[in-house]
């Protein structure tokens, strides 16, 4: 089974989501949401070895849909013809 999302974002205030991956033996992760990428940051935190996941995030109303995914061919049978 694999969950699958579809949503509706909606456009009315563009937000970004910044994750920094941090290289310490806790591996934390650090997650800021900001309306504007500050490039100079995220440049130093690679510089300083992290890594940086950058995505965008809108209001989102979620439909999520269970489906199932079989590796075999599904087998149709007709009992009349």
């Amino acid at each position: 089974m694999v969950l699958r999302n579809f949503g509706e974002v909606s456009e009315e205030r563009p937000l970004f989501q910044l994750f920094f991956l941090k290289d310490d033996e806790n591996q934390s992760v650090e997650v800021e949401e900001v309306e504007e990428i500050n490039f100079e940051e995220v440049r130093k935190r690679l510089e300083q070895g992290e890594s940086v996941f950058i995505t965008r995030k809108g209001r989102q109303r979620s439909n999520t849909i269970l489906v199932a995914e079989k590796d075999e061919a599904e087998l149709w049978y007709f009992s009349d013809i």
